[in-house]
């Protein structure tokens, strides 16, 4: 039997033998990085059993759901604090170091956001004298002698405008059904009003009077905290606000009286409430049910809701409001579609866009030379 000791094999060189003089040398800072990996490795470990523990308790009190969340709540700024006390004192020490920066740019952060509020709301009163003028010249009342069609018709104003607007954006125009058109065109002005925080907005619809409801405004508010930051909406609350429909108008629900047969056979008339399909459902919010009595797939169905509703609102604020005029011409539309003007010139002539009835006909619209119809483009929300 031989007395030689087996030789270590190196690693770096494929598992050849590695002698004495080939001992790799293992600088300090090395060996603290390991120290610091073996740590890191217990830390994490710990936090990872903990995290089993807590599995097995919420199995074990199924019936105490609320109280579990509040208590999942706890153990999970507990398993943040146990990590960083897991972790050796010199990287302990630098990871606190590194939390009180993230608390200084918080603190930068919520500065920028006060100063981009008071922006925000200066701007927007420079805006409000250009809105008015519009108002004013598309709800105009008076007609002088050249504002008459090709039949000799006067036209005060701009009919039709704000309809035209919102049926050029897919968002909004899959809400709208044939009979809300002519309520539509009772709509003097559409407003967005910022809060002052800017943590939040209110959308107006301010009408004329009409034969189909008594609100002289229609409004919708939400309370969105994170407005000013590129993130996912978080959405606080929202507000509708009721209508007081006039007799026999009501767009969104109608009376109808069915016949039921009783055991006994005897008939009896049933008035029932159903609900119509209709644009003005949107200032009648979706409600959030409770908890307790929702399932995953109520839950995904309140979730779609809530986003359509939210791009909705979006659609108004970032594009009806500021670009109105753009939608209700379609230029804005051009912007996004490629192919749609040739030579810097529109593919639809004036002529045309009376011939097709105006901006509320736009899926008339011929063919355009390039064989792009021009249809409604659903408008990207960010």
């Amino acid at each position: 039997m031989s007395d030689e000791q087996p030789l270590e094999t190196n690693p770096s060189s494929g598992g050849a033998p590695m002698h004495g003089n080939d001992q790799p040398e293992f600088n300090e800072i090395e060996v603290l990085t390991q120290e610091a990996q073996d740590a890191l490795a217990r830390a994490t470990a710990a936090d990872v059993e903990e995290d089993d523990d807590d599995e097995d308790d919420d199995d074990e009190e199924d019936d105490d759901d609320d109280d579990d969340d509040d208590d999942d709540d706890d153990d999970d700024d507990d398993d943040d604090e146990d990590f960083v006390a897991n972790l050796p004192p010199f990287l302990r020490h630098r990871v606190e170091k590194l939390k009180d920066l993230d608390k200084e740019r918080d603190a930068i952060r919520d500065g920028y956001l006060k100063e981009r509020a008071v922006l925000e709301n200066k701007f927007a009163d420079l805006y409000k004298p250009l809105y008015e003028q519009r108002r004013s010249i598309i709800s105009s009342t008076n007609v002088v002698e050249d504002q008459t069609d090709d039949y000799g018709e006067e036209i005060a104003g701009v009919p039709g405008f704000w309809t035209g607007a919102m049926e050029n954006i897919e968002t909004i125009e899959e809400l709208i059904t044939e009979r809300d058109n002519e309520c539509l065109g009772y709509l003097e002005d559409i407003r967005c009003n910022e809060f002052e925080d800017c943590l939040g907005f209110t959308l107006e619809f301010e009408f004329k009077v009409n034969p189909f409801f008594k609100n002289k405004v229609l409004t919708k508010k939400y309370d969105v905290p994170n407005l000013l930051i590129d993130d996912e909406p978080i959405l606080k609350n929202v507000i509708g606000c009721d209508i007081e429909w006039k007799d026999d108008n009501c767009l969104t629900h109608r009376s109808i009286t069915k016949k039921q047969r009783n055991k006994k056979g005897q008939i009896r008339h049933v008035n029932k409430r159903e609900k119509l399909e209709s644009f003005f459902h949107f200032f009648c919010p979706p409600k959030l049910p409770s908890m307790d009595e929702m399932d995953e797939e109520q839950a995904d169905a309140i979730e779609e809701a809530f986003d359509h509703d939210y791009d909705v609102a979006q659609s108004f604020r970032k594009y009806i409001v500021p670009k109105g005029v753009l939608w209700f011409t379609g230029e804005a539309m051009t912007s996004e579609l490629e192919g749609i003007y040739e030579n810097g010139e529109s593919l639809l002539s004036p002529k045309d866009f009376f011939k097709y009835g105006g901006s509320t006909r736009w899926k008339s619209f011929p063919k355009t030379s390039g064989g792009i119809r021009r249809t409604r483009m659903q408008a990207e929300l960010n």
